[in-house]
């Protein structure tokens, strides 16, 4: 079943159109707080997407706007209900930082995922004893066993989208030294090895590339940190870029130079990159030598 835009994903486009209509009122931010005895700060912080906007603050918006159409006044409310909406990983927000959870309710509306990590398997990508061990790994010194493995669920469950009817296209480029990497306990290949044959399964889909950067490339863009661009299905939604941190969290950049600069770095790995037809045959080496 098609999958509704996140309720971050339509906060982002409101908070646009709200800017818009604006604009074309011919209004400041100053003169609208004015009429509407607000503080400046409230609407910047509602164009800015800092805070939710209420039933009863967007219909004095749009008064002030003179927007009067039905239907846009319809649209206009239908995205602000759907902002409002609880996403599944709002339960296990105990575990993920809150600019991953926002992260997530993107990548849940994308129709275009191209992802590049010299370190680690995508967490869409995971097995479940591949993503329980890295979460393992970096548990901080108050993490639970418990909250290791709801952790885990939530990158499990995050793994639905691949087997939606309209599961977005996605494209991943990684470094030789992922798929060598051992993972959970030293001198144990098992996880790894699974989590081999897992690539090599899901590179099967059609709407999955995964390809492998070897070694001999030498240093590249892509060792400098992994990155994620996303692409939406409405031409209104502009294309995201996020880059990791230490943290594990994840920073959001929008600017349209900063996103053509990445794609092109992105397009120059994807040539340089064994192609995604051959991965079958370049992981099942590396699996008979950890046999």
């Amino acid at each position: 079943m098609d999958q509704p835009l996140g309720p971050t994903v339509q906060r982002r486009r409101l908070r646009i159109e709200l800017r818009r209509a604006r604009n074309v009122a011919g209004k400041t931010q100053r003169q609208v707080a004015d009429v509407l005895g607000w503080s400046p700060s409230k609407l910047l912080r509602i164009e800015n997407g800092q805070v939710g906007i209420s039933g009863t603050d967007l219909k004095a918006l749009l008064e002030c706007y003179g927007v009067d159409d039905p239907d846009q006044i319809k649209t206009f409310t239908e995205m602000a209900h759907q902002g409002r909406r609880q996403q599944p990983w709002s339960q296990y927000r105990d575990v993920l930082l809150p600019e991953f959870m926002a992260y997530l309710t993107y990548e849940a509306s994308a129709s275009l995922l191209r992802q590049v990590d010299p370190l680690l398997v995508p967490g869409l990508l995971q097995t479940e004893e591949y993503a329980r061990a890295i979460n393992q790994a970096y548990a901080a010194t108050d993490r639970t066993e418990r909250d290791v493995e709801r952790q885990t669920e939530a990158r499990l469950l995050r793994q639905t989208i691949l087997d939606r009817d309209d599961a977005p296209e996605m494209f991943f480029i990684l470094d030789e030294a992922v798929v060598r990497r051992w993972v959970g306990s030293p001198g144990n290949s098992k996880v790894l090895v699974q989590q081999l044959k897992r690539l090599q399964e899901i590179n099967e889909r059609p709407r999955v590339s995964i390809q492998i950067l070897p070694f001999r490339t030498g240093f590249h863009f892509g060792v400098q940190g992994t990155f994620t661009m996303l692409e939406f299905p409405d031409a209104e939604d502009d294309e995201l870029l996020f880059l990791e941190n230490r943290r594990a969290s994840v920073s959001t950049r929008d600017s349209t130079d900063t996103i053509a600069y990445y794609k092109d770095q992105f397009y120059g790995l994807e040539a340089a990159a064994i192609p995604s037809i051959e991965l079958p045959d370049f992981l099942a080496g590396i699996i008979a030598e950890l046999s």
